[in-house]
């Protein structure tokens, strides 16, 4: 499993050092750096072996300035050990690359060329020096730094997904994609080579007419001529022919066709959003019948996929890596993906200023959102609309649905685009929901305000005893909840509190039904102009919403 990852001065990138979980999901505006991130890791761990071909010169450098240089490192868990000549093991714990200058000139290039260098790092960040001889009596062994060979690179190679969705990247013939991991069982199990290939070749011979013999004749007779400097004996037993698929090797021919009518499509040449549903089928198929994997980074799980596939999906993901399958980690803008309840896989990405900073959930926090989320009614959780407020520059956060709708009919009445201001409106569900919100907002940096109502009611007037001791037992309760709002707020944000309640200050009595439509009806009627006192917590954290964004 990856478990950090650090990077500097690669593209809008110049210095992030960001935890990995077993499921980690970076969230966050367009053009913020998800993307990058995500793609740091592929060039260190993907498909492609790294090198100047696989960068984009000066595309890749912060400010396309190639004098500052380039550096990823990836940590994992567990280590890759080496046992040098000696039979002394060194332990691997990160991978680094490097794109920079030369310093000076020399056998390996000019001063001020570039070059690439993919390095293994021990325990303490640094190159091991390893034993490359085994040392005959009387001499010396010979050390030499340690190289990143395949076996190295293999132990933390990631599959990379990409928003295309591509049908294609995941067809067994794609090295380290999931369906040839899936098939590698078969191969091994598969006992009828020879006979498969006879019979595979004598089908085919029928495709073999008279044109393709004819092509296949001027081919090999012109190749043959231009080999002709080899020499006869160097070219007597070549030949050349058209050839089909690998019968010693049929498992590789496997494609995915998609059958409708009793017509017949490959797979990969469908709408985007067909292809998705297969991958989609192949991580099932995986999280169904595969082994561990290793890690896979998607960029936008969500793309060409509808809602309700986009919940399959992402439900789908945090099985494997709940059940330790394999490690995920992927870019989202869907509020799906980004849910608050699992925090702990957060990563807040943004970008201000030219420069992009990632928030997560610290060590320090961690203990209090726990409980926030324990107190937290557990079908309050599944609401994919509160999970906006990951996307949102700015937050109101408010006890329930009446006041959401409260909120946004008086910013309608004060001319506020919740929308161009990048603000979000949330219902939290409750007052425990308004904790479990405030602390993950101060711990992803989200500026924020809290609306909720006192819920206090005078007790003088009961006459009934009874219900004025249960109504001083309801006051002690929602006095302990308001004080926890306080608590978790501390001075990161701004809290209005409706006195006693929003629908009081509305005239809406307690036992009233349809409360939200009746919020609305007596809104409609409100002048700003003459707004009533009590209910000036409401507008003043709309205002402050609009205004100055929070605190």
């Amino acid at each position: 499993m990856l478990t950090r990852l650090q990077v500097k001065n690669f593209r809008c990138l110049e210095d992030i050092d960001v935890p990995l979980g077993p499921l980690t999901a970076f969230v966050g505006p367009n053009g913020s750096g998800k993307t990058t991130i995500l793609r740091s890791i592929d060039l260190v761990l993907g498909d492609a072996w790294p090198s100047l071909r696989s960068s984009r010169i000066p595309q890749d450098f912060r400010e396309f300035d190639t004098s500052r240089d380039i550096a990823i490192t990836v940590s994992f868990d567990p280590p890759y050990e080496h046992l040098d000549s000696l039979s002394y093991r060194h332990v691997v714990r990160a991978l680094r690359l490097t794109c920079k200058e030369y310093k000076k000139s020399g056998k390996w290039g000019e001063a001020g060329d570039l070059h690439v260098d993919l390095e293994p790092l021990n325990e303490d960040g640094k190159v091991p020096n390893v034993a490359i001889t085994q040392p005959r009596k009387g001499e010396k062994a010979q050390f030499a730094p340690l190289r990143v060979g395949t076996d190295l690179r293999d132990h933390a190679r990631i599959l990379y997904v990409d928003h295309r969705r591509s049908l294609a990247q995941h067809l067994p013939t794609v090295r380290g994609s999931i369906l040839g991991r899936l098939l590698q069982k078969s191969r091994k199990e598969f006992a009828a080579v020879n006979e498969f290939k006879s019979k595979y070749e004598a089908a085919m011979e029928t495709l073999r007419t008279e044109q393709v013999k004819q092509i296949e004749e001027i081919v090999a007779d012109t190749t043959k001529r231009m080999l002709g400097f080899l020499g006869r004996s160097a070219i007597k037993d070549v030949d050349i022919a058209f050839g089909f698929a690998d019968p010693a090797n049929p498992f590789n021919s496997f494609r995915l066709e998609y059958r409708e009518s009793g017509l017949t499509v490959p797979g990969d040449e469908l709408g985007l959003g067909i292809q998705s549903a297969m991958v989609v089928g192949i991580f099932e198929a995986f999280r169904q019948l595969g082994g561990d994997f290793g890690t896979v980074a998607i960029e936008e799980p969500e793309m060409y996929l509808h809602p309700q596939a986009q919940r399959y999906f992402y439900h789908l993901l945090c099985e494997m890596a709940q059940n330790k399958q394999c490690q995920v980690i992927y870019s989202t803008h869907s509020p799906i993906f980004a849910d608050v309840n699992r925090f702990e896989a957060l990563r807040l990405v943004r970008r201000v200023a030219g420069k992009t900073s990632v928030a997560f959930v610290r060590d320090t926090d961690q203990a209090a959102l726990e409980e926030a989320r324990s107190n937290f009614k557990l079908g309050n959780r599944f609401d994919a609309a509160r999970n906006e407020i990951l996307f949102a520059s700015k937050a109101l956060l408010t006890e329930g649905y009446g006041d959401r709708i409260a909120a946004l009919m008086i910013a309608d009445k004060l001319g506020c685009d919740l929308d161009a201001e990048g603000a979000a409106v949330v219902d939290c569900g409750g007052k425990d929901g308004i904790v479990l919100f405030v602390r993950v907002c101060r711990a992803l940096d989200i500026p924020f305000v809290v609306l909720h109502d006192e819920d206090v009611w005078p007790t003088i007037s009961i006459m009934d005893a009874e219900k004025r001791k249960k109504q001083e037992k309801e006051n002690q309760v929602e006095v302990k909840k308001n004080k926890r709002i306080e608590e978790a707020v501390e001075k990161s944000g701004a809290v209005h509190v409706m006195k006693p309640s929003l629908e009081a200050a509305l005239g809406i009595t307690r036992d009233a039904s349809d409360k939200p439509r009746k919020i609305a009806e007596k809104l409609e009627g409100v002048n700003l102009d003459k707004i009533p006192a009590k209910l000036q917590p409401l507008v003043d954290a709309v205002k402050s919403l609009c205004m100055d964004g929070g605190s």
